[in-house]
């Protein structure tokens, strides 16, 4: 995979029961040469540089204190319950950091089918333009990223809330950064498509709870394989 691309994953301790099946899965479907997370405790995972955080301290500041840890131009956001089914299409994600290298208008690509409730102009035969006027032209769904500009989304919005994505996508539009999504849709899932080129659930909680209405055969997959009781979280 391209030694200049990191695997950038937010948790929390709260969501401790999700680090191995996560983490192994990532190994499994994905080996990235690089990988940063953070979280507010210690994580003990191969090859994964820590950057721990204050409960106390907002979102963004944790955001931008975890990309010093970074070393590479691009990074992958990720969270713990976004949870690998099969296997990435690695030269899918190498064509997409080629286009982020050739083309600097670009600062990301949103690695699933979704916000896309308009007619998606072309940017080429893989990849459509993200509306900036939507509501969701932000997301924190699994996309492709130039740090810099990631970086520069959070010191701008300085948002409190890793769910305030309506509050980041107005300061994305300010800041005149462009975003592409992938074409290719898989199955449909709620408001989005699975995704063909980074296959995960997306989310596997929600609330609190396992998303099991929308990922019923991929989480029993995970129950099964990682000796999860799924009643002590509940579904939903």
């Amino acid at each position: 995979m391209n030694d200049n691309l990191t695997l950038f994953t937010y948790t929390n301790s709260k969501a401790s029961d999700l680090h191995d099946c996560y983490f192994d899965r990532i190994k499994k479907f994905f080996n990235p040469a690089n990988q940063v997370a953070l979280c507010d405790t210690n994580i003990y995972k191969d090859g994964v540089v820590l950057s721990k955080y204050n409960n106390k301290s907002e979102y963004h500041e944790q955001i931008i204190e975890a990309l010093k840890k970074v070393k590479t131009d691009y990074i992958i956001y990720s969270q713990e319950d976004y949870v690998l089914f099969d296997y990435v299409d690695l030269d899918k994600l190498k064509k997409y950091i080629n286009v982020l290298e050739t083309d600097k208008r670009i600062s990301f690509v949103r690695l699933i089918h979704s916000g896309i409730d308009f007619i998606p102009a072309q940017y080429n035969d893989d990849l459509i333009y993200l509306e900036s006027d939507h509501q969701y032209y932000f997301s924190t769904q699994a996309s492709v990223w130039r740090k810099e500009d990631f970086k520069q989304l959070f010191e701008s919005s300085r948002t409190q809330a890793i769910w305030d994505e309506c509050k980041n996508s107005s300061y994305l539009k300010n800041l005149k950064k462009i975003g592409l999504c992938v074409k290719e849709k898989g199955k449909k899932i709620g408001n989005h498509f699975n995704s063909r080129v980074y296959p995960y659930i997306a989310t596997a909680i929600v609330k609190g709870k396992w998303n099991y209405s929308e990922y019923p055969n991929e989480l029993e997959s995970i129950y099964e394989e990682y000796g999860i009781k799924k009643e002590i979280r509940g579904i939903r």
